[in-house]
């Protein structure tokens, strides 16, 4: 459960972070 949980967590945190990065270079490129 442990793993399942923190397996859970790390992907949450990576589409997150992808997701923050995808919209700042998008506003950068926009703002451009």
């Amino acid at each position: 459960m442990s793993q399942t949980a923190a397996q859970l967590v790390g992907a949450l945190v990576a589409l997150v972070w992808i997701a923050a990065l995808a919209l700042a270079s998008v506003r950068s490129f926009h703002r451009r």
